[in-house]
C-alpha cells in the first residue's frame, strides 16, 4: 500500500478517521478505510505529524476516532456477495466512478480509493453488510482484506441517471441498426 496516496485522500477531504480494529488500525477519510499494521496508536497528534500539517492547516480538518470497525475484519465472510468490476469507468463532474456488479445489482465506488494500491489487477471486491446495516464494499488485495469503501448512491443524481439511460438507449438503438 502506498501511504502517500492514502494520506493524499485524507488531505483532499480534510477529514481523518481512525478506527481501532482487532489486528490493525483502520485509517481513512470517512468514505474509505485502509488497515495500517505495526504502528503505535494513531492519535490526533500523530496523524497531524504523519500528514505534515501546520497548526493552522490542522484547524481545517475533522478528526474522528472510533473504538471499532463497523464491518467484519475477516478476509472472507460467509454470505458476502462477490462483485465484478465493469470494464469501464464513468467520469461525471470530475469524479471517476467504477461500477461493480453482483447479486443482480450494481454498486459504484470512486476510483480514487483504489490509488493507494500498487497493482489494481490483484484486487477483488465483495459486498458486505456493515454492523450499522448499510452496504459496504470490501476490497481484497490477493487474499487479504485491504480496504472498506462506502458505495456511492448515484441514483440520487437525476441528471447522471438520465444521462446513463440515454447513453444506454442510444447504444442499443445503434447496435440494433448495425446488426
Amino acid at each position: 500500500m502506498k501511504l502517500s496516496k492514502l494520506f493524499s485522500l485524507m488531505k483532499q477531504r480534510k477529514r481523518i478517521t481512525v478506527s481501532q480494529g482487532m489486528t490493525a488500525q483502520w485509517v481513512g477519510d470517512g468514505t474509505a478505510l485502509f488497515p495500517i499494521y505495526n504502528l503505535p496508536k494513531l492519535t490526533e497528534n500523530t496523524m497531524r505529524t504523519l500528514l505534515d500539517l501546520t497548526d493552522d492547516a490542522w484547524d481545517k480538518y475533522t478528526f474522528e476516532e472510533h473504538n471499532t470497525v463497523h464491518v467484519s475484519e475477516e478476509d472472507f465472510e460467509e454470505g458476502q456477495v462477490q462483485l465484478e468490476p465493469a470494464r469501464l469507468s464513468i467520469r461525471w463532474n470530475g469524479v471517476e466512478y467504477l461500477p461493480l456488479m453482483g447479486g443482480g445489482k450494481i454498486y459504484y465506488i470512486q476510483e480514487k480509493y483504489l490509488k493507494p494500491f500498487a497493482d489494481d489487477s490483484l484486487l477483488t471486491f465483495a459486498l458486505r453488510k456493515g454492523a450499522l446495516g448499510g452496504d459496504l464494499i470490501c476490497v481484497n488485495e490477493g487474499l487479504l482484506l485491504s480496504a472498506i469503501i462506502a458505495p456511492v448512491d448515484i441514483g440520487r443524481d437525476n441528471v447522471l441517471r438520465e444521462t446513463l439511460y440515454r447513453v444506454y438507449d442510444l447504444t442499443k438503438r445503434q447496435a440494433d441498426e448495425e446488426a
